[in-house]
């Protein structure tokens, strides 16, 4: 196996495991709310930290709408090796579901 199927299954599982959870927005309460994104990279750092004992640096995109059914990627890079992450907005008050695919 490479690096890059371990660490993709690895935290598919901690995802299956952890389920979901609350992602707060940033700025005020307008009509537009932001996803705050940068919660989500510090997630999936920790997954990869947590299941396989790797660092990985996280990017994901600014400027989200927190929007139910919205879905986007963030990439972690591992040693070099890029996982990209699909994450799905699962309501509009920012619970989130992410996986490596």
């Amino acid at each position: 196996m490479t690096v890059s199927s371990l660490l993709g299954r690895s935290l598919v599982v901690g995802v299956l495991v952890a389920g979901s959870f609350a992602i707060s927005t940033r700025g005020s309460a307008s009509a537009v709310r932001i996803l705050d994104t940068e919660k989500i990279e510090r997630a999936i750092e920790s997954s990869s930290l947590a299941q396989r004992g790797q660092y990985a640096q996280v990017s994901c995109p600014a400027g989200v709408h927190q929007e139910r059914g919205l879905v986007f990627s963030c990439i972690a890079v591992a040693k070099n090796v890029s996982t990209r992450f699909v994450v799905t907005e699962l309501d509009a008050s920012g619970n989130v579901h992410y996986a490596a695919r």
